[in-house]
């Protein structure tokens, strides 16, 4: 699945518009819903974003204020 939105989806972080290069690094992969609180969507592609590592982190452990400051 994950290889499956790689070939749908521009190569850029959702969030900055960063490029993310030609390889799908498992980093890039987001779920936007945790999928410890929605195990049912770990397989959803709509529940997946495309993000840049220093993105990715910041959605995760920092904040919603920390990871918008990020966006372009």
């Amino acid at each position: 699945m994950f290889f499956e939105i790689w070939e749908e989806r521009e190569h850029i972080c959702e969030n900055c518009k960063r490029h993310l290069g030609m390889e799908p690094l498992a980093q890039y992969f987001s779920h936007i819903k945790p999928k410890g609180l929605y195990p049912e969507l770990k397989f959803v592609k709509s529940n997946i974003q495309l993000l840049c590592f220093e993105c990715h982190y910041a959605h995760d452990f920092k904040g919603k204020e920390a990871y918008d400051k990020l966006s372009r």
